[in-house]
């Protein structure tokens, strides 16, 4: 039960704005420790199946970690104060990029995994959430309800020329850049869309027409042809694949016949770099109702547990 109410807010981004103490800039190094910066490459290309992560697992507060694309080799990366969460390696692998509250609001801040320099690159007093790297390593896109609703920005990778891209009366949250870096997929309202990443509003195609439900999270597959996200249409979260069109929608984490629905839930997906398989999170029976992560083929088939901490574990992101 705890570990549904914390999933809750997560889903439906309910997050209320608090008093910001923004950073202007570097903060004192969070420096990883020598089995991380092996692991990630000393210069910071790092191998193909990096993934990191956040987890509670050593203690309330949810902090990064990197693994291997098996789950071995779990290595800490952030500490200190508020929650660190969403996060996602840049392309060349020495860059981490995560939400955190450390600053008593969610921020959006950079880690530079070869020294430890930490960054805030958002400074606002909204939710700045979600922080997704561009294919060439220049930019990050974030949702943030500053201006009032929720909505897409890009901010360069050092902090400057932040611009907004969507400026709908919806609500616009979980973008993820196309391979080419031209169009963003993201949620608006209840549904998944795309729109050109110029911030023109130009192009917005629709992609899920359900309503009732909510489709969101969406994630780009390597050779752009398709897209993973997550879908609550057939009563519990689960990920759900479909063509780069919005066409052959289907789920790839259906739950036991036998199992209520309130025992299962998927979300989060991300693509391994060679697009073959998807990794997630998800709580089910076999987790006892903790919140682990998982890989699977991009068929759904092979689902392979990665980690077994009795805390949440979620937001893997491989590069």
């Amino acid at each position: 039960m705890r570990v549904r109410r914390l999933l809750l807010p997560t889903i439906l981004a309910i997050g209320a704005a608090c008093d910001s103490r923004p950073l202007a800039g570097p903060t004192a190094p969070e420096v990883p420790g020598r089995a991380a910066r092996a692991q990630l490459g000393e210069h910071g290309g790092g191998p193909p199946s990096s993934v990191v992560f956040y987890s509670r697992r050593g203690g309330p507060l949810a902090k990064i970690y990197t693994m291997n694309s098996d789950g071995s080799g779990v290595t800490a990366v952030t500490g200190g104060a508020g929650n660190d969460v969403w996060p996602d390696l840049s392309p060349d692998g020495r860059y981490v990029a995560f939400a955190s509250s450390r600053t008593g609001n969610n921020e959006i801040f950079v880690l530079d995994l070869t020294d430890g320099t930490l960054q805030n690159v958002s400074s606002d007093a909204g939710d700045d959430n979600w922080p997704r790297w561009s294919p060439n390593g220049r930019q990050i896109a974030f949702h943030s309800n500053r201006d009032g609703n929720y909505n897409i920005f890009v901010v360069n990778a050092d902090g400057t020329g932040l611009r907004r891209v969507t400026s709908d009366g919806a609500l616009d949250q979980w973008p993820d850049w196309s391979p080419d870096g031209k169009r963003l997929a993201f949620r608006r309202a209840n549904d998944v869309y795309v729109a050109d990443a110029d911030g023109e509003e130009q192009n917005v195609q629709r992609l899920t027409f359900l309503p009732a439900t909510i489709d969101q999270m969406p994630a780009w597959s390597p050779d752009g042809r398709q897209i993973a996200f997550m879908s609550l249409r057939e009563g519990y979260c689960a990920v759900f694949l479909m063509n780069a069109d919005g066409s052959d929608q289907v789920n790839l984490t259906p739950k036991n016949q036998a199992d209520p629905a309130s025992a299962w839930c998927s979300r989060a997906p991300s693509w391994s770099r060679n697009g073959r398989q998807i990794y997630f999170m998800s709580f089910r029976p076999s987790t006892n109702g903790d919140v682990e992560l998982f890989a699977m083929n991009r068929d759904g088939s092979e689902v392979t547990r990665l980690t077994t901490s009795p805390a949440e574990d979620g937001g893997p992101r491989a590069r």
